[in-house]
Formats: C-alpha cells, sequence, structure tokens
C-alpha cells in the first residue's frame, strides 16, 4: 500500500528526488508500491509503449514485468538495468524494509541505439496480433529517446546516488555515520594543524584554497577534492568557530562554484541546476555541521560524476587512466605509466584513449598540468621555471610553449592580468 512507503519516507521528499531525476533524464520517472501500483509519476509516457498495449498485449503486462524488475533490484542491491517483453529499456530501483520490498522507481522507457522495423517485427512474433496499426507503430517509436549506453550508467548511478539514503538500512546508515565521524577527524586534525602553526586565517588564504580546489575539480582528481574539502571548512571552523551558519554559508558557496565549474566542463547544464537545487535545499535544513560536511562532499563527488562520465564514455581502463593522470601529472610520467596503471598494452591503450577522450595522452597530460599551473601563476611568487618543474614540463621554454598554445597567451602575460 501506499502508506507502507510513505510512512518511512516523506511523500514529498521523494516526489522531489523523483523530480530531479526527470530532469536529469529526461526520462519518464514512476513509483509504484510493493504489488507493482502506481504511486507517483513524472514525465509524460510513451504513446508507442500506450498503443502497444491497445493493440499488441494487455495493459497489464507492463505493471507486472516492472514489480518483477523491482524485485530483481532488491535481489542484486542495485539499480537493474533490463529490457521489457518489447524490447525497451529501463532502470529498476528497489525500496527495502526488513528485507520486504515496499516500492520500486521505473525510469524509462528508452532505446541505447537506433531503431529499425524489425523490432516491431519481432514483437508480432512473440504476439500474434492484427498489423494495421504497424505504421502507425514504427512512427512511434522513431519517437523514443535514444541514450548512449555511457550516459545510462550515469543515470543508473545516480539513480543509486539520490534515492538510496532515503530509506536506508542499518548497514548503509552505520556506514554513513562512520565516513561523517571519520570526515570531522579529519578537519579535527587540520584545525590542530592550523593552532599548532599560529596560522592566521583571513578570506585570502580561503580564496586560495578554493582556487586549488576547483582547479583539481577540473582535472578529476576526487582524493584531492575531498581533501581540499576539508581544509575549507576547517578554516571556516578555525575562523569562526562551530558555527553551524558559518558552515552553511560556505557549503552552499562551494555547491554553486563546483557546479558552475562542472557545467563549464561540459555537464549537463540541466543535471547539474537540478542536482544542485537539491543540495542546497537540503543544506538549508541541515540542523548538524557533521550533516552539512557530509553533504558538501557528496554534492561534488555528484558534479565530478556528470562531468568525467562523458569524458570517458564509461570505459572502467580509461577512468582508471585519467585518475592516475590526474593524481600523479607533477611526475615524469609516460604513456607507458598510464598503460599499465589501465592494465593495457601502450598501443592499445592510446588508441583507446584517443577514441574515448577525443584526444592523445600526451595532449590531455598538458592541459591538465597546464591548468594546475595557472593556479601557482596567480597565488605564488614562483619564477616560470620553477612553475615548470612543479608541473612536470622538462623546461621553462616547452611550458611556456604549451601554455600559449592552449590558453591563448604567454604565462607571464597571464600573471600580471
Amino acid at each position: 500500500m501506499a502508506s507502507g512507503l510513505y510512512a518511512l519516507v516523506a511523500e514529498e521528499q521523494i516526489r522531489d528526488v523523483l523530480e530531479t531525476l526527470h530532469t536529469f533524464s529526461g526520462l519518464q520517472v514512476r513509483l509504484i508500491d510493493q504489488e507493482g501500483r502506481l504511486l507517483q509519476s513524472n514525465g509524460s509516457g510513451s504513446d508507442y509503449c500506450e498503443l502497444l498495449k491497445s493493440t499488441v498485449f494487455r495493459s497489464d503486462t507492463c505493471d507486472m514485468l516492472h514489480l518483477k524488475a523491482g524485485r530483481q533490484a532488491q535481489g542484486l542491491g542495485e539499480a537493474y538495468i533490463f529490457t521489457c517483453h518489447a524490447d525497451l529499456n529501463h532502470i529498476a530501483f528497489s525500496f527495502s524494509h526488513r528485507s520486504e520490498l515496499i516500492g520500486s522507481v521505473i525510469v524509462g522507457p528508452f532505446l541505447m541505439d537506433l531503431p529499425d522495423m524489425t523490432l516491431i517485427d519481432s514483437l508480432y512474433e512473440k504476439y500474434p496480433a492484427p498489423r494495421e496499426s504497424e505504421s502507425d507503430l514504427y512512427r512511434r517509436l522513431l519517437e523514443l529517446r535514444v541514450i548512449k549506453p555511457a550516459r545510462v550508467r550515469q543515470i543508473k548511478r545516480l539513480m543509486e546516488h539520490l534515492l538510496s539514503p532515503l530509506l536506508v538500512s542499518e548497514r548503509v546508515l552505520l556506514l554513513q555515520q562512520q565516513e561523517k565521524m571519520s570526515q570531522q577527524v579529519r578537519i579535527n586534525e587540520t584545525i590542530q594543524i592550523f593552532k599548532e602553526q599560529g596560522l592566521s586565517p583571513d578570506r585570502r588564504l580561503f580564496y586560495e584554497k578554493e582556487d586549488e580546489l576547483l582547479a583539481k575539480v577540473r582535472t578529476g582528481d576526487l582524493q584531492g577534492v575531498k581533501e581540499l574539502l576539508n581544509e575549507l571548512i576547517a578554516l571556516v571552523l578555525y575562523a569562526e568557530g562551530a558555527g553551524l551558519e558559518a558552515v552553511r554559508l560556505c557549503a552552499v558557496e562551494l555547491t554553486t562554484l563546483v557546479s558552475r565549474t562542472a557545467i563549464k566542463s561540459s555537464a549537463r547544464s540541466d543535471g547539474i541546476y537540478a542536482l544542485s537545487n537539491r543540495y542546497i535545499s537540503m543544506m538549508m535544513r541541515e540542523k548538524k555541521v557533521d550533516g552539512l560536511c557530509y553533504l558538501l562532499q557528496e554534492a561534488v563527488v555528484s558534479f565530478m560524476d556528470s562531468m568525467f562520465g562523458d569524458k570517458d564514455k564509461g570505459n572502467p581502463h580509461i577512468r582508471q587512466a585519467l585518475r592516475y593522470m590526474a593524481e600523479n601529472y607533477n611526475k615524469p610520467l609516460t604513456l607507458n605509466d598510464a598503460a599499465q596503471e589501465a592494465g593495457l598494452s601502450p598501443s592499445y591503450f592510446s588508441a583507446l584513449f584517443r577514441q574515448v577522450v577525443g584526444t592523445s595522452f600526451s595532449e590531455h597530460l598538458c592541459r591538465i598540468r597546464v591548468e594546475e599551473s595557472k593556479r601557482l601563476l596567480l597565488s605564488s611568487d614562483f619564477s616560470l621555471a620553477e612553475i615548470a618543474v612543479a608541473m612536470g614540463f622538462n623546461d621553462q621554454s616547452y611550458y611556456c610553449k604549451v601554455f600559449r598554445r592552449i590558453v591563448g597567451l604567454p604565462p607571464g602575460q597571464y600573471r600580471s592580468r
């Protein structure tokens, strides 16, 4: 029954998340109860499906299949990508309480490849029916959204990220609490270091750390991003004391800045705006400092998933290589090193990297190094030669040449603007 799920999670809270999913994916998002009955729906349904229900098979066939998919997702413990009896794709996510299924979210339908008439022919083979509506079916089939597999995996990850916290099990709740505690320990350790160093906190230092954070977001250095988030929060607490509102202001400011960085890095603006609005809304309601710190980290990780999910096209080898490059760009990094890290031969890795990322390994590495060098140019008085070496370039001359080619002006002029 509807009350089974809504007794544990507020109906409005679920509606808010489903609207975010619909905005991000552009697909219909439905919530069904433990018996397959519709509770909520965001987005319009498929005209193709409606015609199928009236001409080819019974309308309740879909309801039973969606319920079955929800149970499958429950068994897997994660969102489940499945193909329905009409050969259309969906993603299912289950809500469970004490090992009992109490509801499911179904996203879809969609296609992962351009359709042709064989899809309809195979349907009539499985479900014998008069073919008077064949041409109309094909016309409506062509209206369905086609989503590339990498994007589908992105949507699946986002579903898990947004829906899992709504009804967490005791185990998930414990892990979340442990992560919050661990994060607070790291923040407190950083504050203690500031005190021992006799650091005088001012806004200029905060802005410098902020610039470092955005640079690491752009290069995909997730571990570096988490460390800098903790440093920024520690700076606020060190300067302001354990003030909830000061941390809230910091969290909202950083969420806004990182969301803009994600959009500038070609992440989908509609999805980023939806995520940003959701997280800021949650931050404004949060009553504890540790909850705000955790929400900020979640928000930034979500933005980075959106940024780099398209860049690596879902390829695990390239994703590993990109992370390795982001963490080791300032070392004498070679294509062979990255290929070994990705578990591929150098020749195959080189070809795959260009195919997936759209540029060569060496060019992408140069762009990471140049992006990182901008921060040093603006926040330090290091010489160009020192910055070149710190960024992994062989010499100042080559660094200046690459910087001019990528940025459009030499590093000295960039620094003096």
